[in-house]
């Protein structure tokens, strides 16, 4: 294939039961001039047989021959798309039909992002729901401080750009290891979500994530790492504790006590001082993603009761107006002391 506009990379490993889906999902896409790279990192089930069989042109296989991991795989992605852009595709979603072609155009008439990702809708057997995130690069950025702010198998690359930059993933993280390349990324060029869901994510327990529930030490490890450096850019040396509190705060972790839930606001004010010197992220979006935090955190102490709803009432105006339809849904969820996320 000459002139690639896409190159779309798939990481498989033991993806049987829903790859094939996914495939389809993929090569069915109304945007059809792309490559599919399919790279499977020593699956033990039937992934290899499955896409041997596909005759698809438009599909190249790669093969790790033993499992190296998913960072090694997406770098091999990086190193062997041959696209203008990249797009990321995981072995058992789903995306709409039309998702490349609309990422497609919105990268065509933004030619000053360089990445692109969009809303997601997360799925089971039960139920569905849209997660949604910031849209606009500056607010991007300041909630990467605390958590991940692009999903990454949504994700689309002007190629040129990420390996001009030297961006790659980083080998050391098992899991988490988009959220530091998109740290990275929001300080190399600006980035953007299309708030629409156009990505189907399986929540099933084959998921990276899923397999990381019950392991929340080795999860802090990981993600200590990204902290560290996002603290140390705003002139905060932290203590053990403090990135504990930090990885809380960001987590689905609940809050016990309104001792603990006050602890974790002041931090928030304190990071609010701190960029206020240092200038890191721009005021008004940090101000925005530390109220949407602000809320985060009280929802998280609900079971506390109301005080957590009147201290968030007092203070929440120190980083951004509240939402009546938030505040309300707070006050409800204060009133039964809701114990759950």
């Amino acid at each position: 294939m000459k002139d690639i506009k896409l190159s779309v990379v798939m990481p498989v490993y033991n993806g049987e039961k829903h790859l094939q889906e996914a495939i389809d999902s993929v090569l069915n896409q109304t945007f059809a001039a792309f490559e599919l790279i399919i790279i499977d990192d020593g699956s033990e089930d039937g992934s290899r047989e499955i896409i041997l069989g596909l005759t698809d042109p438009r599909v190249r296989f790669l093969d790790n021959g033993t499992n190296k991991g998913i960072s090694f795989t997406r770098n091999k992605g990086l190193q062997e798309a041959r696209g203008e852009f990249l797009a990321w595709m995981d072995c058992d979603d789903l995306i709409a039909v039309d998702r490349f072609e609309k990422q497609l155009d919105f990268m065509d008439t933004h030619p000053q992002i360089g990445i692109c990702g969009s809303w997601l809708t997360r799925f089971d057997e039960k139920k569905s729901e849209v997660s949604r995130s910031p849209t606009d690069h500056q607010q991007i950025k300041a909630l990467l401080l605390f958590k991940p702010a692009i999903w990454n198998a949504t994700a689309m690359y002007r190629l040129d750009w990420v390996k001009k930059a030297g961006l790659t993933f980083d080998s050391r993280l098992t899991v988490a290891e988009d959220y530091d390349f998109y740290w990275e990324a929001c300080r190399k060029f600006p980035v953007a979500n299309i708030p629409e869901p156009l990505y189907y994510y399986r929540d099933s327990d084959s998921s990276i994530m899923k397999s990381f529930e019950g392991a929340e030490e080795r999860s802090f490890a990981i993600h200590k790492l990204i902290y560290e450096k996002s603290l140390r850019e705003l002139d905060i040396d932290p203590t053990e504790d403090q990135l504990r509190l930090h990885r809380k705060i960001g987590s689905t972790h609940l809050f016990q006590t309104y001792r603990s839930y006050k602890a974790a606001f002041d931090w928030l004010i304190f990071l609010q001082e701190k960029n206020e010197v240092r200038k890191i992220y721009d005021s008004a979006a940090f101000a925005k993603i530390l109220g949407s935090i602000f809320f985060f955190l009280s929802k998280k102490s609900s079971q506390i009761g109301l005080p957590v709803f009147f201290y968030y009432l007092k203070e929440t105006k120190k980083f951004y107006p509240a939402d009546l339809y938030l505040t309300t849904k707070l006050l409800v969820r204060c009133i039964i002391k809701y114990r759950r996320f």
